[in-house]
């Protein structure tokens, strides 16, 4: 959300802009041409105001916007993948990704993989971190 202080510079602004505007409008004809003139130059000083500080919060609701999507997408990737113990899997894809990278950063590199030893066990290696991670191997 944009700061209070912002949006009540804003409003402060936009007041100032429409009570010059109702002072132009409800004038007499004995106000002088350059009081007139005058009134004009400070509308469109505080119209000009009213205009940088309206974009100030548009910029300010762009980043908001886009951290909610980045925000979503971790969370939407984060919901996809399954852990097993050792590993993240995602649904209709074998090869797994690393769980230290994913836990620490949020980023999803896949493993190498490396056949099993004699113990039974298979390697999948992270070549991001180099983490290597042993899963036994189902018989």
């Amino acid at each position: 959300m944009p700061d209070l202080a912002v949006i009540g510079s804003v409003l402060s602004s936009v007041k100032t802009a429409a009570d010059l505007a109702k002072l132009i409008k409800n004038s007499d004809i004995s106000l002088s041409e350059a009081e007139t003139k005058l009134q004009i130059a400070e509308l469109i000083s505080a119209l000009a105001d009213v205009k940088m500080e309206l974009a100030d919060v548009q910029q300010v609701l762009i980043d908001k916007d886009e951290e909610i999507k980045n925000v979503k997408s971790q969370l939407e990737t984060k919901q996809s993948l399954t852990y097993d113990g050792v590993l993240y899997r995602a649904d209709g894809d074998d090869v797994p990704f690393c769980p230290v990278c994913f836990e620490k950063d949020n980023s999803t590199f896949h493993l190498s993989f490396y056949k099993g030893d004699e113990y039974g066990y298979d390697k999948h290696h992270c070549r991001v971190c180099a983490n290597e991670f042993y899963k036994k191997r189902n018989i």
